[in-house]
């Protein structure tokens, strides 16, 4: 429990209880740790750290009237990372009887977040992994109940430095405490922010999930990446040939009334969001209702029927069950891409058909379809794939609304119940995946050009 007293000025006047040292949630400060978030960027000069360093801040801490809420918590927090690399000062601090008895407590306090340690999480835990799991536990549940509070008095406050001595000489040679200058200079290179965080990504360690330590990230969207990928890829191809097909025929009849219905359509399905869409379909479309020209009910929630049902079906029924579910999850999310991308591919056909060599075909008196097939389609798609390429980002949370009201368990949907639960360690890989897949769609659109112009090389 945290008690902090402001002032009327938005000062903090007063602190009290471990969340000083350790932060308010312990979920956060393991995330932090996992992600190597409780150390710093590039270099560690930490065990470097100054004796009269640590007494300034613990000073500041102590009696932090001078200092607003912000600065107070970045300056605890920041303190409370480096605690683990300047125990022994801490130690020194916690048993000096000259110094002040606040200063003191405030060291005992950043000399057990230092102690404190994180367990090891995740399915396949090893044996010797398990036996330091127990060991961090029992350390952590000790050091915990080893805080100097003001009640205490200087007899107890004695007993608990005495306690607090005899751990840190127990596991000083386990837990490093005391570095030499070959651990200082690796502890310099190698205990770093940017290290920890590239390790992590590299061998695809996002961690375990908040309210199941027993499943990992990558497990579980391995498990809805299909979902998702299905909702994604598809209307882009979809899209993709959809919109070259108005788009033509947009432009081919520029100014008709093929132009205008066209246009005002698609701008009007351009503005209608897809929340509104959605739960439109589902009412007015497919509730109790069937596929036209049949008796097969139109299914309004999952991405296949039930699982004893699929599971005795054969393989064209299952794919036939998949299409029956997702048909309005998919007009969901396509049509207003479609209409954007649409009325993009009749301005792109508009200026190529403005350009010289386009005259020429139709003064040599070549056929339409050859001029708008061969010279056109394949310069004006080049406008299209720019624009859709950037869209391949959006694969893991671009379908997060349709997921969620056509109840699909999609990474949308998962990467949504991950915002809600603070699920910090999915949020980390959706940001990372994202900027991914967003840099692989501009690698495919690359690739691409040089298929639709042969003037376009990779060199």
């Amino acid at each position: 429990m945290t008690v902090a007293e402001i002032t009327p000025e938005g000062r903090a006047s007063r602190q009290e209880g471990q969340s000083v040292a350790f932060g308010t949630d312990d979920r956060y400060l393991q995330f932090r740790e996992h992600y190597g978030l409780t150390l710093p960027v590039l270099f560690n000069t930490w065990p470097w750290i100054s004796e009269n360093y640590i007494l300034d801040t613990l000073q500041k801490l102590a009696y932090p009237e001078e200092m607003n809420v912000k600065g107070y918590d970045e300056m605890r927090l920041t303190f409370g990372d480096q605690a683990r690399f300047i125990m022994p000062d801490l130690l020194k601090i916690v048993e000096d009887p000259t110094l002040d008895p606040v200063i003191r407590r405030m060291a005992a306090r950043f000399f057990v977040r230092g102690g404190t340690r994180q367990a090891i999480l995740g399915p396949d835990i090893s044996k010797e992994e398990k036996i330091y799991n127990r060991k961090v536990g029992r350390d952590n549940n000790l050091l915990r109940g080893l805080l100097i509070t003001p009640s205490d008095n200087e007899e107890q406050a004695a007993r608990t430095i005495d306690e607090l001595k005899a751990w840190y000489q127990e596991n000083v040679n386990i837990y490093h405490f005391e570095p030499t200058l070959w651990q200082k200079v690796k502890i310099f290179f190698f205990q770093t922010r940017f290290l920890r965080y590239m390790s992590r990504v590299v061998t695809l360690d996002f961690g375990t999930l908040r309210n199941d330590q027993n499943k990992t990230v990558i497990s579980e969207v391995t498990k809805r990446f299909k979902y998702s990928l299905t909702l994604s890829i598809i209307p882009m191809c979809v899209t993709f040939v959809f919109c070259q097909i108005f788009g033509f025929i947009m432009a081919y009849k520029q100014n008709r009334w093929q132009d205008f219905s066209l246009n005002l359509t698609f701008l009007v399905l351009y503005a209608i969001p897809i929340f509104v869409v959605a739960p439109f379909l589902i009412e007015k479309v497919a509730l109790n209702k069937t596929f036209p020209f049949t008796d097969i009910p139109i299914p309004i929630t999952g991405f296949t029927s039930s699982e004893s049902v699929y599971e005795s079906k054969l393989s064209y029924q299952r794919l036939f069950d998949v299409l029956q579910h997702i048909t309005l999850p998919l007009i969901a999310i396509m049509y207003g891409t479609l209409a954007a991308s649409s009325r993009l591919s009749r301005t792109a056909v508009l200026e190529v058909l403005r350009q010289d060599y386009v005259r020429t075909a139709w003064s040599k008196g070549l056929p339409p379809l050859t001029i708008l097939g061969k010279h056109v389609g394949r310069n004006a798609a080049i406008t299209i794939v720019t624009s859709i390429a950037g869209s391949l980002g959006i694969v893991l949370g671009g379908s997060l609304i349709v997921e969620t009201i056509f109840e699909i368990d999609g990474f949308g949907k998962f990467f949504y119940d991950a915002v809600v639960n603070r699920d910090y360690n999915v949020i980390m890989f959706s940001a990372i995946a994202g900027s991914f897949l967003t840099l692989m769609g501009y690698l495919v659109a690359d690739i691409a050009y040089t298929l639709l112009d042969p003037r376009v090389t990779l060199d």
